[in-house]
């Protein structure tokens, strides 16, 4: 087996139909090349990272990719970072920890020989036991997705007041400028906005009719369920779904609410030269659902 490292957007542009057949081995359908462009080719932070393995008959059987980011404090300071995202072997490759092991080290070592600070990971069942028990990763978020439908007529809300900022609160979080904005949302527009002056919500309404949660906050938690119904009455979306970190943020006991099938979502990290800041689990969230 052959590891590889390429560090330009051109060559990631290059690996495009390779990358969708191992795509297409992997997961049994076809790859979003608009959302793949995105995270690889249109990215404003930087080039990207990508690990990719070969059998010895020179076939892709594995790609790990590493995406530059950025967190902005209130005060202006900036923290870079890259996202692991895109984590594929072959099935035929499996077997065993090899494979995955010099997969994933060759892109970490790629990350921290560019002074990547440290690695976030939204991680699927599978890749976070090997994250955490091969490579040492640790939790900053573990939580359940949850689904939830007002039990009562709608009504429209009072008010619909679009946000300038496209994050909430002053923790340390994603940039709010339109640099971001229109990267994030490239794929799938996402929406801020103040329902009925003390909700404030950033969320994206897919195809299926699920408003998916990405950040709340509200000033009268006992409101929340009007608000929400409110919104989804005004939406047309067909219920909501979201973290069980934001269901309780609104005041939500989780029991009486739906699990979104057995699904864990797992935000990780591991330092390369410093752990990350206490970061506001936010828009991270549009990198998973």
């Amino acid at each position: 087996m052959q590891v590889r490292v390429i560090d330009t957007v051109e060559a990631a542009r290059a690996m495009t139909d390779e990358v969708a057949a191992l795509f297409r081995t992997c997961f049994n359908r076809e790859l979003d090349r608009r959302r793949w462009a995105q995270y690889y080719f249109l990215n404003p932070y930087g080039a990207p990272l990508v690990a990719l393995s070969y059998n010895d008959d020179g076939v892709l059987i594995g790609h790990s990719g590493m995406i530059p980011q950025r967190l902005l404090a209130s005060d202006g300071t900036v923290y870079d970072y890259c996202l692991s995202i895109s984590l594929m072997v072959d099935p035929q490759h499996r077997e065993g920890f090899k494979t995955f092991y010099d997969l994933f080290t060759a892109a970490t070592d790629a990350a921290r020989a560019r002074g990547v600070p440290f690695l976030l990971a939204f991680p699927n069942a599978n890749s976070y036991l090997l994250l955490k028990h091969g490579f040492g990763w640790r939790d900053l978020v573990d939580t359940r997705l949850y689904d939830w439908q007002p039990d009562q007529a709608l009504r429209q809300p009072d008010s619909r007041i679009p946000l300038e900022r496209f994050r909430l609160g002053d923790e340390i979080g994603h940039p709010f400028d339109a640099t971001y904005r229109e990267w994030r949302s490239h794929a799938c527009p996402y929406h801020a906005e103040l329902v009925n002056d003390r909700m404030a919500i950033i969320y994206k309404l897919l195809d299926d009719g699920i408003l998916t949660v990405l950040d709340v906050q509200t000033a009268r938690p006992a409101c929340a369920t009007d608000d929400l119904g409110a919104l989804i009455a005004a939406t047309g979306a067909a219920q909501l779904r979201m973290s069980g970190v934001h269901a309780q943020a609104l005041g939500f006991d989780l029991a009486t609410l739906t699990r979104h099938g057995d699904y864990r979502l797992r935000l990780c990290y591991t330092p390369l030269i410093t752990d990350p800041p206490p970061l506001r689990f936010s828009l991270l969230l549009s990198d998973v659902f």
